[in-house]
């Protein structure tokens, strides 16, 4: 089979075997399909992709996932998530327990979710705030046909 034009963008897919002037290749992707190129396209068309960022493979699956250091706690999510067969972190540290800390530190590193708790104080502040910036503005301002008082066109 071959590529169409909707399957070449980012799509990923492993080199099976290489026949007289042509390419098997399977899709890396949950589809597995299988498709055929001729060498001349390979070559003109197609990149050999050895890594990708944590947000480039996110919903995608290979066969292994090697996550380096300093990401944040989604990156290492997703990162660990992708191998079929294996998943690895990279720590950088000089001892064992230091590398715990450091993979600890990348599990906290990020923006932390909303409780439903968080979100309703949130609101409610949010709400006092607003009750508080009308009662100011109500307070200030002048009464509906009061007499104009200085310059400008009065209410």
């Amino acid at each position: 089979m071959a590529l169409r034009d909707a399957n070449i963008h980012r799509a990923q897919w492993i080199v099976r075997g290489i026949r007289d002037g042509y390419l098997s290749l399977v899709c890396v992707g949950d589809s597995g399909e299988v498709a055929r190129v001729s060498t001349e396209y390979a070559r003109e068309h197609l990149q050999l992709a050895y890594a990708s960022t944590v947000h480039g493979v996110q919903g995608d699956t290979a066969d292994a996932s090697v996550v380096g250091p300093d990401v944040d706690a989604a990156g290492l999510y997703v990162g660990l998530t992708r191998g079929r067969l294996s998943n690895v972190a990279i720590v950088v540290a000089r001892t064992d327990a230091a590398a715990r800390e450091c993979l600890a530190q990348s599990m906290q590193r990020g923006t932390p979710e909303l409780t439903m708790q968080d979100a309703v104080r949130a609101a409610q502040t949010e709400m006092r705030r607003a009750a508080r910036n009308r009662e100011a503005a109500t307070a200030t301002r002048p009464a509906v046909g009061a007499p104009n008082v200085g310059r400008g066109i009065g209410i």
